[in-house]
């Protein structure tokens, strides 16, 4: 029964994250944020003119993969935020990948709570905010990579926790980890900021090993010394070496699909360009005697030091900057778009607007998360009750999530360059899933009613008139009470979510309804 009923909410969860993010995902039809620079990274792989990123190249490639798939030609010029998407470009092609991550998000979540072992309930929870959220969903319809990114993040969790149900090198436990070296490649070959799974995946390692290590001890066996060698040999592969891997193949292909001179070979060194056709400054430096190209693994070095220089040096004040502290509480959010002209203002005054925004029921319910679980933890494991012991040593998963959130959090105070608030996209994936940790901790399975025997004087009574009475306690409802406060929080997140909806999506709002969802005057 749980399995069927766990089986029909992972698809209402695909279902319900298809249509959230795929609805009206053509509007508007005018360059929004940052698709200001991925669009002409999309249009740089289609005519093969070389471009500088500060980010890695994986989440680049995908997008140009999937629009040049669904038929977009690198016609679009990108050169402002507003500039009008001509009809004939493909513009569902471009956003259908973010929209797919996007509507995938959900699912996943609840997945990695359930391998987690999160009673259904909960681990309904951080899925259910996810998909009501709406900073998650303005990042998954626009051509942006974060979403690439946060996708990469849950699958590492979701297949490290899956990993724990095998045995070690089992076909399951191949798999799943497998899958957490996949989601650690996608996340690390997008963005630098995904190295944080792999930290998360090393941490989750070194426990397993640990324990299999002190069963060793405890029993010695030159086999179970082989496994254990076994073990960490391959977690090394599937977890550092195949993430290496995807790394340098990702730029290899880079440089493939960029053969020509562009707009970026202003960042390189002539010698560089001297690799790319067409480059002016590069050919000169071919004539030269005994000069030569340099090699890929040059150029690969020359790169990446030029990204993170330029990461360094990416400290130009923005309107809508935000600082770390700053990010829990969402005190400041992030204007994408303003539509300035027909048909995005009317004569009735009404204005369309897109915001980088969280559900504030949301965001700051999981503000409350961190802090309460390391109480909660630190209890656990300094109680002196049985229960509180057991509890303490199966707290290393959220103990694990815990550190997740600081690993993707706390950096960003040594970080001098421009923030905003879908920086904080990562660290909120963790809190959500605490979230479900302490649904489960502090809400009892209790039945939502609290059935009785009828009394032996009752039962005789019936019983002489010929009938029986029911066991009142077939009223009960297992879990029952779990599943009402979750109801209640779907329905809150689902209100704040309408609410709040026109701000993601773009719907026109007159003034007054637009102050009315400006909550606190700095999110304006």
């Amino acid at each position: 029964m749980k399995a069927s009923l766990s089986a029909l909410l992972s698809g209402a969860l695909l279902a319900a994250g298809l249509v959230t993010r795929f609805a009206l995902l053509s509007y508007p039809r005018q360059v929004v944020w940052d698709e200001y620079h991925f669009g002409k990274f999309v249009n740089g792989y289609i005519h093969g003119e070389y471009f500088f990123d500060i980010h890695p190249p994986l989440g680049k490639l995908l997008l140009a993969a999937t629009a040049s798939a669904g038929g977009y030609d690198g016609r679009q010029s990108w050169d402002k935020i507003g500039l009008d998407i001509a009809p004939d470009v493909q513009l569902y092609a471009l956003r259908f990948l973010p929209a797919l991550q996007g509507a995938v998000i959900p699912w996943l979540l609840f997945a990695t709570g359930r391998a987690m072992d999160l009673s259904l309930p909960a681990a309904l929870l951080p899925a259910v905010a996810a998909l009501f959220d709406l900073c998650f969903l303005v990042e998954s319809r626009l051509v942006l990579t974060d979403v690439t990114l946060l996708l990469g993040i849950i699958l590492q969790l979701y297949g490290a926790f899956s990993s724990d149900a095998h045995a070690p090198l089992s076909r399951g436990w191949l798999t799943a980890t497998t899958l957490s070296g996949v989601g650690i490649s996608l996340a690390v070959c997008t963005k630098w900021a995904g190295a944080s799974a792999l930290a998360l995946a090393g941490l989750h390692s070194l426990a397993a090993l640990a324990r299999a290590a002190a069963r060793l001890r405890a029993r010695p066996t030159r086999a179970a010394a082989a496994r254990l060698a076994a073990e960490a040999a391959a977690r090394l592969g599937l977890l550092v070496a195949l993430p290496l891997a995807a790394y340098v193949g990702s730029f290899a292909l880079h440089f493939r699909l960029l053969p020509r001179t562009g707009d970026g070979a202003r960042f390189m060194t002539p010698a560089f360009r001297a690799s790319l056709g067409g480059d002016v400054v590069g050919a000169a430096l071919l004539e030269l005697p005994g000069f030569s190209a340099p090699s890929f693994w040059a150029k690969l070095r020359e790169l990446n030091g030029e990204m993170l220089r330029a990461n360094r040096d990416l400290s130009k004040g923005h309107d809508f900057s935000s600082r770390w502290w700053e990010w829990p509480l969402m005190i400041r959010t992030v204007l994408y778009w303003n539509g300035k002209r027909p048909p995005y203002i009317d004569a009735t005054r009404q204005f369309a607007r897109i915001y980088c925004i969280g559900s504030p029921l949301v965001w700051w319910a999981a503000a409350l998360a961190p802090s309460t679980y390391a109480a909660v933890l630190l209890h656990a494991l300094l109680g002196d009750a049985p229960a509180e012991r057991d509890r303490g040593t199966s707290a290393w998963r959220g103990a694990l999530l815990l550190a997740g959130y600081c690993v993707n959090w706390l950096p960003f105070i040594l970080v001098e360059r421009t923030q905003f608030l879908y920086h904080f996209l990562p660290s909120l994936v963790f809190a959500l899933l605490l979230l479900g940790v302490l649904f489960d901790h502090f809400v009892p399975p209790s039945p939502l009613l609290r059935g009785r025997q009828a009394d032996e004087k009752h039962a005789e009574a019936a019983a002489a008139v010929g009938l029986r009475l029911p066991h009142l306690d077939a009223i009960e409802q297992p879990g029952g009470l779990r599943w009402l406060l979750l109801a209640l929080l779907v329905y809150a997140f689902a209100g704040v979510f309408a609410f709040f909806a026109p701000l993601a999506y773009g719907f026109p709002l007159d003034a007054a309804a637009f102050e009315a969802r400006m909550w606190l005057k700095s999110w304006a």
